[in-house]
């Protein structure tokens, strides 16, 4: 069943009805402020008031602190109330407070006790600091109150003595500040320094505010810091149900990332897996089963200097826990060992106690699993044959096109998509579509090829060719050969899957490598893209300077990437000049050769167990390590060409368009020059600008002046 789930709270806006509770009770925390202040005053000023004849209204007038607090006479004799009906009121007020939350279920506070273990002074602490903070005429009536004017922001010393009823009071809310507990360590309050005092300042004397982000959630607003970059984050609050999903170790997964959803396991999960494999759809669809959204975070869009790193980290994570979310980590950017982020990264989740899922690449497992040594892992893996046909089916239906079993089957022997780039894809595919209900294989296998051409242009490069076998000379033998290969493409499902072979040989063994070797400019190149022609795939030269990297281990990452992209979608990959990659391993006698020799062995494994095609061409067949000739299956060499293959060379040379002499004599240059075929195809361009130069037919001597001048050129030849 393809349901989609969506998540059961609306954020960033309720019903009327909610918005309402919202406000009555902001109204009932605003009122116990007002009560509270007038106690601090009546505690702090009375003495003081009555002796001096009167309260001082510097920068804020006795009338305005009158009017905020709704008590009449300020000026001696002090018309306060009698000190037991304000504590009376106080505790109305804490009364009513109390009773609207449990009352009104969509409340943010009521919300925010559902996943923080916060007490009563806590809570209070928070939402009535929170409640000064929004209201200017309370926090300047605040100033009068500590009769200091050039001091804008409560102290935590402050707030405490604002709340404490007694001294017990008094020490609980203090311990409600210590730095291990949830006010402090999930940054519902922070606390600043006064430069005053030195070298620190203590703890009652330090600033207090509440962060904007979580006083937008007390007021039922969208909850948005200002810390972290925007596109940083995002909400998701639909998707699919998680039996919809198709993920290798399913069973083990599942049961964690319901834990986490339920907030009943504290240890972080890191969901391992390549882009596109299915790991934050997976974890989005145990979110919102459990009435949670997502809320995913792009770590690597968030500052590299650590110290605002760490900010913005813990910024993140304490907005994910105000919207009552599963919070999802992005780390794919760390790859780097000298990356000190991961350090912050462990330090601040573990230091938060979130619960949060992770992502990364296997190549960043390491780096993640150093800084949370403690953590769940799990492997998305592969989706394997058996189950494409399940998966496969789900996108096709929830992009609304219309496929035959025997279609669907097709795409299943053919390509091996990640779920990511299949939708992908598919969406490609409908823009064109429109309405249309069946599934164009032309117009899907395009998109699918999009896709992989973009992953791959990173480390390879699409060869396009215009030639035909024609325009090939070989002998007898090679011909034999390439269509050989050629019958081996297109008939290994049959072989491999319809006659059982692939359960023979194993995992190893299936793909199809193919060594071309012999002098440059002999058609190495060139059958290897006619081979792809005649197959319909595409062909990617490997680009070298791309792959090999200086750093120890990067060569081999490379490599990784470029078998793993490649293996999605059948296409031919082309190491050109393999020599310099495949080279014979040499005896170890300094750990240079022992790296060097590191990457052989790493290519010789990939090679084995690369299920796709593989042509490698060399100039230099004995460079090739023996191990890599095991691996292959076909070798094909390619010399010269005879006298009578060079002439056939030179004619096929001829386009339509070309004016010939009589005079040239084909027969003989064929015989007169001992040459490669991208020689005379050189030549031949050489001549045919010479001609045009001329303004004259082609002719005999020009073909030998071009001839003669490419083999000075390439020094073969002395002028």
């Amino acid at each position: 069943m393809d349901g989609v789930i969506v998540a059961r709270r609306c954020v960033g806006g309720l019903p009327c009805t909610a918005m309402s509770d919202a406000r009555t009770y902001a109204t009932l925390v605003h009122r116990r402020c007002q009560s509270l202040i007038t106690r601090y005053l009546q505690r702090y000023w009375y003495r003081a008031a009555q002796g001096a004849g009167g309260l001082g209204d510097l920068f804020v007038t006795v009338e305005e602190v009158s009017a905020e607090l709704e008590v009449g006479q300020l000026q001696p004799p002090i018309a306060f109330e009698d000190p037991e009906e304000i504590d009376a009121r106080i505790q109305g007020s804490r009364s009513e407070e109390r009773a609207a939350r449990e009352a009104g279920a969509t409340l943010p506070v009521r919300r925010l006790l559902r996943d923080v273990p916060l007490d009563e002074d806590a809570l209070e602490l928070l939402t009535v600091l929170a409640a000064l903070q929004a209201s200017p005429g309370l926090l300047r009536t605040c100033t009068f109150a500590w009769a200091d004017f050039s001091v804008k922001q409560p102290t935590a010393g402050f707030v405490v003595e604002l709340l404490a009823d007694d001294l017990a009071h008094r020490l609980r809310l203090e311990a409600a500040l210590a730095p291990d507990a949830p006010l402090r360590r999930l940054r519902l309050v922070m606390l600043g320094e006064d430069r005053r005092w030195q070298p620190a300042t203590p703890l009652l004397q330090r600033p207090i505010f509440v962060p904007d982000a979580v006083g937008r959630f007390l007021a039922d607003e969208p909850v948005v810091d200002e810390t972290y970059p925007a596109g940083a984050v995002t909400l998701e609050l639909e998707g699919p149900a998680p039996d919809a999903l198709v993920i290798a170790d399913r069973e083990r997964g599942d049961r964690l990332l319901r834990n986490q959803a339920e907030r009943t396991d504290d240890l972080p999960v890191l969901v391992v897996g390549s882009t596109g494999a299915g790991r934050r759809t997976w974890v989005r669809a145990h979110a919102l089963l459990a009435g949670r959204p997502l809320f995913v975070v792009e770590v690597g869009a968030l500052a590299w200097e650590l110290e605002a790193f760490e900010t913005q980290l813990a910024a993140v994570l304490r907005d994910g826990l105000l919207n009552g979310a599963v919070v999802l980590l992005r780390c794919e950017c760390f790859e780097e060992k000298s990356d000190r982020r991961t350090g912050t990264l462990g330090r601040v989740i573990r230091s938060m106690a979130i619960p949060v899922v992770m992502t990364t690449h296997e190549s960043g497992v390491a780096l993640v699993t150093s800084a949370l040594p403690e953590v769940h892992t799990l492997h998305t893996g592969d989706v394997s044959l058996e189950d494409r046909p399940r998966l496969y089916g789900r996108l096709v239906r929830l992009n609304d096109f219309q496929v035959e079993a025997n279609q669907l089957a097709d795409v299943c022997d053919h390509y091996r998509l990640r779920p990511g780039d299949l939708d992908r894809a598919l969406k490609d595919v409908r823009i064109t579509a429109g309405d249309e209900p069946g599934l164009d294989p032309k117009a899907f296998d395009a998109a699918v090829r999009r896709q992989i051409r973009t992953n791959l242009s990173a480390l390879a490069s699409p060869v396009n060719t215009t030639q035909r076998w024609s325009d090939l000379v070989l002998p007898e033998e090679p011909k034999q050969l390439i269509e050989e290969i050629i019958l081996h493409a297109r008939y290994r499902t049959r072989v491999f899957e319809e006659w059982g072979f692939g359960r023979k040989i194993g995992s190893r063994g299936r793909g199809l490598g193919c060594l071309f070797s012999g002098p440059p400019g002999t058609g190495k190149t060139m059958t290897a893209t006619l081979i792809a022609q005649e197959l319909g795939l595409d062909l990617y030269q490997v680009d070298l300077s791309r792959i090999v990297d200086k750093y120890v281990g990067e060569t081999e990452k490379n490599l990784a990437r470029l078998f793993d992209e490649a293996s999605r979608v059948p296409v031919v990959l082309l190491f050109d000049e393999a020599d310099s990659l495949f080279a014979t391993r040499t005896k170890v006698e300094s750990s240079n050769d022992r790296y060097a020799n590191l990457e052989v062995n790493f290519l010789l494994q990939r090679m084995e167990v690369h299920d796709g095609i593989s042509i490698l061409t060399t100039n230099l067949g004995t460079g090739i390590d023996q191990a890599f000739k095991r691996r292959l299956r076909f070798r094909v060499h390619f010399d010269l060409p005879e006298a009578d293959e060079r002439e056939t060379l030179w004619r096929s040379m001829v386009p339509p368009g070309l004016h010939i002499s009589d005079d040239v004599d084909w027969t003989g240059l064929a015989k007169r020059w001992e040459i490669s075929g991208a020689i005379i195809r050189n030549a031949m361009l050489r001549a045919a600008f010479l001609a045009a130069a001329f303004d004259q037919p082609l002719n005999n001597e020009i073909l030998h002046r071009a001839t003669r001048s490419e083999l000075i050129e390439m020094g073969r030849l002395g002028s």
